[in-house]
């Protein structure tokens, strides 16, 4: 159709709202050409499929795509957090959360326990397995809570705990008083990065600024904080806000 590769241009840019009128009035307007309006719907039609294919084509490679995902993400990253209680009633709670593949929070267990320390930590967990089991490649993120920890290699042994990028670079602003704003913007980075050369080249600007920082994040242990060096896929969990928004909405 003549029409439709004429107005291709029309459409490279994914934000243009270029509808079948205003094909009509500019056919009209530039060639003096009347069309009718389905005619100009067609036209626009085949610009799209030009660009982006046919969505028959789409949709029939959705079932190849959830497979590679279902390979890729078979693990569970486990939030687990515990906040004090903003109320008449005290206490403390500890749930834990994870995210779906749409994006979606999903609380997975809350409880009321009086403190926070290893045998409320380790009480939590053990009907969390019961629920939940073990399952290949899960693993937990949280801040550095030393019963965490504990509780975590009790319950589960051998699963891999990974703190929470963001309580990290708290301390890390706490503890070194320079470069703030530009050790921000790498250590975000050098945390998310997906290849050890990345992670490798933002650590070297890292030790230029400060060499304390990168020694305080080699101390950590590399595996606890960065992606990359992350023994199971921890997807785009890097932190225990998905926590936090659990605990936003409780409080209100």
């Amino acid at each position: 159709m003549v029409v439709g590769s004429m107005v291709i241009p029309k459409y490279f840019d994914p934000k243009t709202i270029y509808t079948p009128k205003d094909i009509q009035t500019d056919m009209l307007f530039e060639h003096g050409v009347n069309l009718t309006y389905m005619y100009a719907w067609s036209a626009k039609e085949k610009a799209l499929q030009f660009l982006r294919g046919h969505p028959a084509d789409s949709y029939s490679k959705l079932p190849s795509y959830l497979s590679i995902l279902e390979k890729t993400y078979r693990g569970l990253v486990v939030v687990v957090y515990g906040t004090f209680l903003k109320s008449a009633y005290r206490g403390i709670t500890l749930t834990s959360s994870t995210m779906d593949a749409a994006g979606t929070i999903l609380l997975l267990v809350y409880v009321v326990v009086d403190s926070e320390n290893d045998a409320s930590w380790k009480w939590f967990y053990e009907p969390f397995k019961h629920a939940y089991g073990e399952r290949p490649n899960m693993c937990v993120v949280s801040d550095r809570n030393e019963s965490i920890l504990k509780a975590t290699s009790i319950v589960y042994p051998g699963m891999p705990h990974y703190s929470c990028m963001w309580h990290i670079w708290t301390n890390i602003r706490a503890k070194f008083k320079k470069g703030h704003l530009k050790l921000s913007e790498l250590y975000f980075a050098t945390a998310q990065s997906f290849t050890l050369d990345e992670f490798n080249e933002r650590m070297s600007k890292i030790e230029e600024i400060d060499p304390r920082v990168k020694a305080y994040l080699y101390d950590i242990g590399y595996h606890r904080w960065s992606r990359v060096h992350a023994k199971v896929n921890r997807t785009w969990i890097m932190t225990s806000n998905i926590a936090e928004s659990l605990n936003a909405v409780q409080n209100m």
